[in-house]
């Protein structure tokens, strides 16, 4: 009995040891505890006026998420280093009606904090927010442009503007440059807010002059559209003197005239600038002459703003219609027709051309034909624009349109 039991007990003793060791073995090749990290798909992310912000499958149109907010949204999404920030609307009278800004998870819709601005009441956001080295800079109605920590919220630095501020700022290399409705156009520091520049068109051209339209950059100049004398200006984003007041011949090169309003921003690049106006018609103007290359027309009011990708140039118009354009001389390329006003602007990504309509429908087309890929009905009218995340820390974020809540 004894060489058996002997046996038996040294094949449990085997076996106890070979699971220690296989235990041992997994413990060096699995973390303990904590789980692996989830892998999200990417996102296209459009708000409307029902105050629901959507999460799309840029493919395949599948919703990834919604978040439901109780008021509207106007201000296009900006997305940055993983969240979503985003405005919606207050409709509530009296001083501490005040629009919210919301950081929002890009991967799950999760709202993670309200942003406030400490000490500041009653104004609205109307201005879709820009983001550069982990601040936020947000223009308000108020005049104010607030610089904010995208983790604390805390307020880095402000600006008060002479009037309000209905339009996205633009950053270029180490400058914020916006515009207010009392038609002054700002350069900044983008530290501390010093003031680089500052002019108004009105000094040069004896006409009032307002902005809702957000300045583009094509160094060395600054463009930027006018609402009240229909003119399309180009800036020097250097002045000679270095004055923080130049005189009019320092930063003024040309002004092109439309016959409309300019509510659209532009958008340059080929040595183009490319603006839409409310006289129907799309502008394409020679960036150092000011001379008209070519201009499209559409039938209706342009309040989109343009984007320039591939050789082709896409905007919405007020005619129910996204067009495509060829940028070289302005023929047609395609257009397609929703059952709405087009406000917002288009986003390009990968081949594809993203816009929502008043139809309540966010449409999704090929960029070369002009394809409908996928649309889906939001159930809210769209002013707002797409923005996209990737999670390549690219900012994939439309050509804003400057006043967007009107």
């Amino acid at each position: 009995m004894l060489p058996v039991m002997s046996q038996l007990s040294s094949k449990i003793s085997l076996a106890i040891c070979t699971a220690l060791l296989l235990l041992s073995s997994c413990s060096k090749k699995y973390s303990s505890d904590n789980p692996l990290p989830s892998v999200y798909p990417p996102s296209v992310i459009i708000g409307s006026d029902n105050g629901i912000l959507y999460g799309y499958d840029p493919v395949k149109g599948t919703k990834n998420w919604s978040t439901s907010f109780a008021n509207s949204i106007y201000a296009s999404p900006l997305v940055y280093h993983g969240y979503v920030y985003i405005g919606t609307v207050n409709y509530l009278a009296g001083i501490d009606a005040c629009d919210t800004l919301f950081k929002v998870n890009s991967s799950t819709g999760v709202i993670t904090k309200r942003m406030v601005v400490a000490g500041v009441s009653n104004f609205s956001i109307k201005a879709t927010p820009i983001a550069d080295d982990s601040v936020i800079f947000l223009a308000t109605t108020n005049g104010g442009l607030y610089v904010i920590d995208t983790g604390t919220s805390n307020l880095k630095w402000s600006f008060t503007a002479d009037g309000p501020l209905v339009a996205s700022p633009t950053i270029y290399k180490g400058n914020v440059y916006f515009a207010s409705t009392a038609g002054t156009v700002y350069a900044l520091s983008e530290i501390d807010g010093t003031v680089i520049w500052s002019f108004n068109p009105a000094v040069a051209t004896g006409s009032p002059v307002s902005f809702s339209s957000s300045p583009a950059i094509c160094d060395p100049y600054l463009f930027i559209g006018s609402n009240t004398d229909s003119t399309l200006y180009c800036l020097r984003l250097v002045t000679t003197s270095g004055s923080s007041t130049p005189a009019p011949s320092e930063v003024l090169k040309w002004a092109f005239k439309t016959k409309g309003e300019i509510n659209s921003s532009p958008a340059a690049a080929f040595g183009k600038v490319i603006v839409g106006s409310n006289d129907f018609n799309v502008y394409c103007v020679d960036t150092s002459t000011g001379g008209q290359d070519w201009k499209f027309p559409t039938a209706s009011n342009i309040n989109s703003s343009p984007v320039i990708y591939n050789s082709k140039v896409y905007i919405g118009s007020n005619d129910y219609n996204l067009y495509a354009i060829n940028i070289l001389n302005g023929s047609l390329v395609w257009k397609e027709t929703t059952n709405g006003l087009v406000k917002s602007s288009p986003l390009a990504y990968n081949g594809m051309i993203y816009i929502g309509s008043y139809d309540k429908y966010f449409y999704a087309f090929d960029s070369e034909t002009g394809t409908l890929k996928w649309t889906t009905n939001v159930n809210g009218q769209m002013q707002c624009s797409p923005a996209i995340e990737d999670y390549s820390l690219t900012q994939h974020n439309s050509q804003v349109s400057g006043y967007t809540n009107y």
